[in-house]
């Protein structure tokens, strides 16, 4: 069934609110310890036993170089949990009940990127579990300059079964945050990165040279945009650019561009506030919606909708898996194929998984119930 090219869909992620410039208005985190891991600096304290007590530092693969007992593995434990392995060791062989103690010195393992339009932008550890709004904070804050929208990209691991990997790409809105919305005030992880516009800014993502966010008076096209972000990279895959813009209403739509030159009429298309442009690598397939990491990923020739959907980590709790669609582009335009995943999970109807091609978009929509 063919639809118009700017066909208007479900948000490319649930907008993730609450980001408040007081730290005493966010929501509590769960307590969490915080996991040891590679380079981390660990001041490990054996009662009686000088010799052995003084900082050691994690190695690259995550085992600590200690005396007696050789290399013991550390990443992955919180700081009692190796305590107790350490004086296990240590038993063993060598000492008698012995009393560990352990503390991180220094947390060097899990760091996050701020970007932008923050007072102080840069690199940031994550010294336990840290929310935006914390991390925002550390970076003193918002600047007067900044717009309101950010951007959290978040690299994919592989998942189960499949070497594939993506990033999830967050949106967001501050005028959410403003009104004092702190449901999804989220924990950050490791190598994340938070970019922070400027007032009238835009976001270009993906295979270009300088990924960012740009100021929106010096670009006025899309191709002005992808000029802007250095122009594409060799990985880049032109034909495949998606356009995600937030409507009035607050619902998401994405389009579909071919910039290689193909279609005169995409390049032209104007850039408008919080447009995000995202630029894949060739051989690409995109996931949105309803998904736990929403993004563009690697294609495999034999992925199909259900492995697709997979590689994104699965159906979040608010999925409508009976409603999912793919969106194709063809040669008289895209087409939109109403996919109920039920068939393929529960029902066991395999020939309705459809293999996956390049530049296809899935969307899992969100229930109504």
């Amino acid at each position: 069934m063919a639809c118009s090219r700017l066909g208007r869909l479900p948000l490319i992620v649930p907008l993730v609110a609450g980001l408040l410039l007081s730290l005493n208005a966010s929501p509590p985190v769960p307590a969490q310890e915080y996991v040891i891991g590679a380079r981390d600096v660990l001041r490990i304290t054996v009662w009686g036993q000088d010799d052995l007590t003084r900082d050691y530092q994690v190695d690259a693969d995550g085992f600590v170089p200690f005396p007696l007992v050789g290399r013991v593995k550390a990443a992955g434990l919180n700081d009692k949990q190796f305590a107790t392995r350490l004086a296990d060791l240590l038993e063993k062989d060598y000492l008698e009940n012995p009393q560990v103690m352990v503390t991180v010195k220094e947390f060097l393992s899990k760091k996050v990127h701020v970007l932008g339009e923050a007072e102080k932008p840069g690199l940031f550890y994550l010294a336990g579990p840290t929310t935006i709004l914390e991390i925002i904070s550390k970076a003193g804050g918002l600047s007067r300059a900044a717009g309101r929208q950010l951007v959290l990209i978040r690299s994919g691991g592989s998942a189960p079964d499949s070497g594939a990997k993506g990033n999830a790409i967050l949106r967001i809105n501050f005028e959410r945050i403003q009104g004092g919305d702190t449901a999804e005030n989220i924990l950050l992880e490791d190598q994340d990165m938070v970019f922070v516009p400027k007032a009238n800014g835009f976001f270009v993502l993906g295979e270009v040279k300088v990924a960012g966010a740009f100021p929106l008076e010096k670009a006025s096209t899309v191709l002005d945009a992808i000029t802007l972000a250095g122009g594409f990279s060799d990985k880049a895959a032109p034909s495949g650019v998606k356009l995600i813009r937030r409507l009035a209403s607050g619902e998401q739509e994405t389009i579909s561009l071919d910039l290689s030159g193909g279609s005169p009429r995409d390049q032209i298309i104007k850039i408008q506030e919080g447009d995000t442009l995202l630029v894949p690598k060739g051989n690409t397939f995109f996931v949105f919606g309803e998904v736990k990491r929403p993004g563009a990923y690697q294609l495999d020739k034999e992925t199909n909708i259900l492995e697709g959907i997979t590689i994104a980590g699965g159906f979040t709790d608010k999925a409508a898996p009976g409603r999912a669609r793919l969106i194709r582009s063809t040669p008289t335009g895209p087409q939109v194929l109403n996919i109920d995943m039920n068939d393929i999970i529960r029902r066991g109807q395999r020939d309705k998984a459809l293999r996956l091609q390049e530049n296809d978009v899935v969307v899992v929509p969100e229930s109504f119930f």
